[in-house]
């Protein structure tokens, strides 16, 4: 049968109708391609293979831009509706980063464009999932400085396998369908995708690379033109919501680079003057308790996600979750207002906030970037004043970094799990009772010291086979995940207990000043619902946040006055408080004595604030009452937020220009 043809044209592409029918090779083709072209009637040829091309662009670009969609609501940190103006302008950026990356890996020869295609979306899946699971534990996603620390931390595994949820299959189930897409697309157009002898000029590839890429920087563009992008500089999440994941990324390796490999430790005139001026304007505090401690010894206990919602509180079956820290803060001076400060570091960030009075890293662990610098801290002060000064945790020494960055603390001797007997073991290690006992074992007590002691056996995600056998009736919360972080805080306040009869045994108790506070969370927010119902309140952004507390009491029992200071405060400020107790000056603590101060504020890590009159939520740009949780004028408040938040930046200098050993120099 003869075939008549009309050819059709265009600059890219031709398309043969046939008019009269249709001849093919069944079998040569397939029953399904076949069946396509019969139905469409269209027989495709490409004169630069460029339709093909867009095609596969396409496909790749709705594939990876799906899953940015994906994660930035299911971390919440965009919120319905979708398609509200903030939202929007975060999905442009998100869409505009997409094009550029695609374009750029678009670059690769024809012969190999669709397998490097698929490799990148496999690669950027892996990021973006990684992404997903690691802001559940840490409510931040992945940085360059975060990943350098990986090997340092793969004891998190278990941890972090356990955020994992059924819905995170997004991330891979492009792949099969992509793949199919890709040979059905072979076959329609009788070539190889993954093999082609045509080849575009490398100039060519670069020049529409370049005009893609455009498009791409024009959509980034438009959407940061509408967002505050003052606060990229130490709020990572304020990046991902406003400018996506995507340019978060981006920005965060830029940043990086600028940071570490061409650090720039000088400080210019304008640096100087706003850190100078910072300090210079630091309001005068009171007296009260000045000196009291002053020569005794100083026991500091980092509590491994103690929060402050089980002090005085029971189970349902009417169980007291912590009755030694109860009766030792009917003892002590407590502090019910305490929020944790910490970001990346975590643990080692806690650590840091304590003993050396300055804000965590914007992004990673300082423990990691900033391991030489000079730090005005507990251990160094009093090293200086004739203390054996000891660090000691049940864990490896090069877990965070600790056995180099506590040289810059000033700490004579650190005791890791290489230096213990490991005759209780819990968790990730030796239990808490036998570590306490081990560690004053160690210490040379014929002169004063300071003990810096990081517990461990309460740990994330609490649900170790100790703590399967563990006889502490949690009542209806017994096999879920709250019901195992309540018995391991009820045996590390048993071990505390143990603890304090120790001390009074070996007869340095009335003469140390104890120092006990909680580290980070405990209940990640994927678990809220739980806390929320064990606590009795409804979930809001404003209430997760009011809850986001950890204890803190200072013991020392010259103090008779026992009481509860409800000033807002955080771990950053528990250097401040130790030196007035002991006399000796903190000149460049970013805290506040929690003891003698009129002003009660918190800022966080993430840019959030609490005061006593409002509480900032920096992801939503948002106001709330602190006693009724309602919304508030945010023009009112903005003033003050900036004042506050300016710490940050001032902390940020401090570690990245190594500005005390300026300052000192």
């Amino acid at each position: 049968m003869q075939i008549l043809k009309r050819t059709v044209k265009f600059n890219s592409f031709m398309i043969n109708f046939k008019l009269y029918g249709i001849k093919e090779n069944k079998k040569k083709e397939g029953k399904m391609i076949y069946r396509l072209k019969k139905l469409f009637k269209i027989n495709v040829s490409f004169g630069n293979n460029r339709l093909k091309n867009v095609l596969i662009f396409l496909m790749f670009l709705g594939a990876i831009f799906v899953k940015t969609f994906y994660f930035q609501f299911t971390t919440k940190l965009n919120r319905i509706p979708y398609f509200k103006f903030e939202n929007t302008m975060m999905l442009i950026a998100n869409l505009g980063m997409c094009i550029i990356l695609l374009s750029i890996v678009m670059l690769i020869s024809n012969k190999k464009k669709s397998l490097g295609l698929l490799i990148f979306n496999l690669i950027f899946s892996f990021i973006l999932f990684s992404d997903t699971v690691y802001y559940r534990y840490y409510y931040s996603a992945l940085s360059v400085t975060s990943i350098y620390q990986i090997g340092f931390v793969g004891s998190l595994g278990d941890s972090i396998w356990s955020l994992v949820k059924i819905k995170d299959l997004v991330y891979i189930l492009d792949f099969p369908v992509i793949v199919f897409i890709l040979f059905l697309l072979n076959r329609i157009f009788k070539e190889s995708i993954f093999h082609r002898n045509n080849r575009e000029s490398f100039l060519k590839r670069v020049f529409k690379t370049l005009v893609i890429s455009m498009v791409g920087v024009l959509l980034i563009f438009i959407s940061l033109k509408n967002a505050d992008t003052s606060t990229f500089s130490y709020d990572n999440n304020h990046i991902i919501k406003h400018g996506g994941i995507a340019y978060y990324h981006y920005y965060d390796i830029k940043e990086f680079t600028k940071n570490t490999i061409f650090r720039n430790r000088k400080m210019n005139h304008k640096e100087i003057e706003e850190l100078t001026s910072h300090f210079n304007n630091k309001k005068i505090q009171g007296t009260n308790y000045k000196g009291i401690s002053q020569g005794k010894n100083l026991i500091i206990l980092q509590v491994e996600a103690l929060q402050e919602f089980v002090i005085n509180a029971k189970t349902p079956s009417g169980e007291e979750i912590t009755p030694n820290l109860n009766r030792l803060i009917n003892e002590s001076i407590y502090f019910d207002n305490i929020y944790y400060q910490t970001g990346g570091g975590n643990t080692s960030d806690a650590e840091l906030l304590s003993n050396a009075s300055v804000y965590p890293a914007k992004e990673g662990s300082a423990y990691f970037l900033y391991p030489t610098n000079t730090y005005d801290s507990i251990g160094n002060i009093l090293k200086e004043k004739g203390y054996g000064t000891y660090a000691s945790h049940a864990n490896n020494p090069t877990f965070w970094n600790r056995a180099i960055m506590y040289n810059a603390l000033g700490f004579d001797e650190f005791f890791s799990n290489q230096k213990f007997e490991i005759n209780e073991y819990i968790g990730w290690g030796l239990g808490d009772k036998s570590f306490y006992k081990q560690t004053l074992d160690k210490i040379n007590k014929k002169e004063p010291f300071y003990s810096f002691m990081i517990s461990l056996s309460s740990h994330y995600p609490f649900n170790f086979k100790y703590f399967e056998e563990y006889k502490f009736d949690v009542g209806k919360y017994e096999g879920t995940f709250l019901g195992y972080y309540l018995k391991a805080a009820n045996y590390a306040d048993d071990a505390i207990g143990d603890l304090m009869d120790y001390l009074k045994e070996q007869g340095i108790y009335d003469n140390t000043l104890i120092v006990i506070y909680g580290d980070h969370q405990a209940v990640p927010k994927d678990k809220a619902e739980e806390l929320m119902e064990f606590t009795g309140h409804d979930y809001s952004e404003a209430q997760w946040t009011e809850l986001q507390k950890v204890p803190l009491l200072i013991h020392d029992s010259s103090i008779t006055e026992h009481q509860t200071i409800s000033k807002i405060g955080g771990q950053i400020d528990i250097l401040p408080t130790i030196a007035n107790l002991m006399d000796f000056d903190v000149p460049h603590a970013l805290g506040k004595d929690l003891i003698n101060t009129s002003e009660g504020y918190a800022v966080l890590r993430n840019s959030n604030v609490i005061t006593n009159e409002f509480i900032y939520i920096s992801a939503e740009n948002k106001v709330y009452n602190k006693e009724n949780g309602e919304e508030m004028d945010i023009d009112l408040y903005e003033e003050k937020i900036k004042e506050l938040q300016n710490h940050l930046y001032i902390s940020d200098l401090i570690l990245k220009r190594d500005a005390l050993k300026n300052i000192t120099e």
